[in-house]
């Protein structure tokens, strides 16, 4: 039987060692960066995967000395759905749902205002709608200090619609 090129002479195609792997670290590779690509991106986790936003009760948002004033702080938007900024000295955990249409508005650090990104409504570090279409402030309430010097939100308040 002689081979040529990959091709048994009675009519079967054979695949050399060398294709295989080939073949095998081409795969490898791609599921390595599929993994890296998900992990990065978050776009492979579903939304039944997502851990929910909680939305009632009374939570400890830590330490008052993590919002300082002039500040806007986004790390507690995946858990509760709030940002809590501080103008000066009055801690408020904003509800970035715009007035407008009910999209969520991002927090802009460069230009220090939410921002609805479907229609443009903007509003200022108190979630005061500064332009429209939004004409009405973003839902917030304040943070009630502790005496261990935490501070605490009531959700059941900021989420009651």
């Amino acid at each position: 039987m002689e081979i040529q090129k990959g091709v048994v002479m009675d009519g079967r195609s054979t695949v050399s060692r060398r294709q295989v792997l080939v073949n095998g670290a081409t795969a490898a590779a791609g599921v390595a960066l599929a993994g890296c690509a998900c992990g990065a991106l978050g776009g492979c986790q579903t939304e039944k995967d997502k851990p929910a936003v909680i939305t009632t009760g009374v939570v400890n948002i830590g330490p008052e000395t993590q919002y300082p004033a002039g500040t806007a702080n986004v790390s507690l938007l995946p858990k509760y759905g709030i940002v809590v900024t501080n103008d000066s000295g009055e801690r408020l955990a904003i509800r970035p749902k715009c007035t407008h249409k009910g999209c969520t508005a991002k927090w802009n650090d460069k230009d220090f205002q939410f921002e609805c990104p479907c229609h443009g409504s903007e509003f200022d570090l108190l979630g005061r709608a500064i332009k429209g279409p939004a004409n009405k402030p973003l839902p917030s309430v304040v943070a009630q200090g502790q005496p261990d010097g935490t501070l605490t939100v009531d959700l059941d308040r900021l989420y009651a619609e």
